[in-house]
């Protein structure tokens, strides 16, 4: 029985259905929604699709026939993803359709690009879009379902690099609200990524060791932490010992009275969306640039460190970066002469530990 378009009396839509039969004598069931309402072309497609089916089942499926939803779904099984990374291919999958996986190459990503993101900056149009492309094709890649495919990288104009000053840093606490003031030196101390920070167990904290592990890094490999001694006295000051060490924020109600608590991991990790109200109240009262993000303590993380040690191999090994090339930018950022006011700051007045040293090998 070939393919046959029908049209559903409860919407009214037009459905391509039939039960296929193969030269061995085995059958395939099939049902499916037409792209168009037009009959007529509808039946053109049920035509297609019909030969298409049949020389796949002869000859073996070409590369790229495969839809791009089955290589997305694929993806998002073969291991842990982020929701952000799941929304991202949500809304590229909407805006595409119903299209193989040959149909994605320039073309296509510049026609998405302008659709999704007209007025987005590069930096947008790279994470958002090209990224999460460019996993799903090469996880289809390897799969034997298409061949690699190379996109073009949008240029992006060189940017600075932000940091604070100790005393700017100093500022920051002392004005950022009681829940949020550890997460604040936690990061500044350690160089952690926030989501990485809302995320650390406190089963992974050994506050009499001064020290953390990471495990669900943005590289994928344990991250091995040394604390500073003043953010050992702030997390021992928490008070709570269990669960996500960074998992309350007490927010009043209407009346000034009631509160209730928000988990910071419940929140989705998007632009810092975890803590944006009180970083952004933290920053103006402390009279910092409104346009600092979390991220920009990880950068103030770097800078100190090779400030105090000199050491671009360290500092990349310690931050875990890929390469030390990446870590470049911190050389001599600092103005001079602020290494007693960092150790002031981290309370290693005395010591020979800087932030984020390692006594031991990382990443092993």
């Amino acid at each position: 029985m070939p393919l046959k378009v029908k049209r559903r009396r409860s919407t009214g839509a037009l459905t391509i259905i039939g039960t296929i039969e193969f030269s061995d004598g085995s059958r395939q069931r099939f049902r499916r929604r037409a792209q168009s309402d037009e009959p007529r072309i509808a039946a053109e497609e049920a035509a297609a699709l019909e030969a298409r089916i049949l020389r796949d089942h002869w000859h073996g499926k070409r590369r790229g026939t495969e839809r791009f939803a089955t290589a997305v779904l694929s993806y998002l099984k073969a291991a842990p993803r982020g929701q952000n990374t799941k929304d991202h291919l949500h809304r590229i999958m909407t805006a595409l359709g119903d299209v193989s996986l040959s149909a994605i190459d320039q073309a296509q990503m510049d026609a998405l690009r302008d659709k999704l993101f007209p007025h987005a900056a590069p930096a947008t149009v790279l994470r958002n879009l090209i990224t999460p492309i460019r996993a799903v094709m090469a996880h289809a890649a390897r799969r034997g379902w298409c061949d690699a495919v190379q996109f073009e990288i949008p240029r992006q104009p060189p940017g600075r690099t932000r940091y604070l000053l100790p005393e700017e840093a100093d500022r920051l606490l002392d004005c950022a609200a009681p829940h949020l003031s550890p997460l604040l030196l936690f990061l500044i101390g350690t160089g952690a990524r926030l989501s990485e920070a809302i995320e650390l167990d406190w089963r992974d904290v050994d506050l009499a060791g001064g020290r953390a592990i990471l495990w669900r890094t943005k590289g994928g490999l344990r991250r091995d932490l040394i604390f500073p001694p003043r953010l050992v006295i702030a997390l021992a000051n928490l008070p709570e010992r269990s669960g996500a060490v960074f998992r309350w924020e007490t927010l009043r109600g209407a009346n000034g009275k009631s509160k209730r608590r928000v988990a910071y991991a419940d929140r989705r990790r998007e632009s810092g969306g975890h803590i944006r109200t009180g970083w952004a109240a933290a920053l103006r009262r402390a009279g910092l640039d409104p346009t600092l993000t979390p991220h920009d303590l990880r950068h103030t993380w770097a800078s100190w460190h090779y400030a105090l040690y000199r050491d671009l191999l360290r500092l990349k090994l310690d931050g875990q970066w890929s390469s030390t090339a990446l870590v470049e930018r911190y050389a001599h950022l600092l103005p001079e002469g602020q290494e007693d006011k960092i150790r002031r700051f981290l309370g290693l007045i005395g010591t020979a530990t800087a932030p984020g040293h390692q006594r031991e090998a990382v990443n092993t």
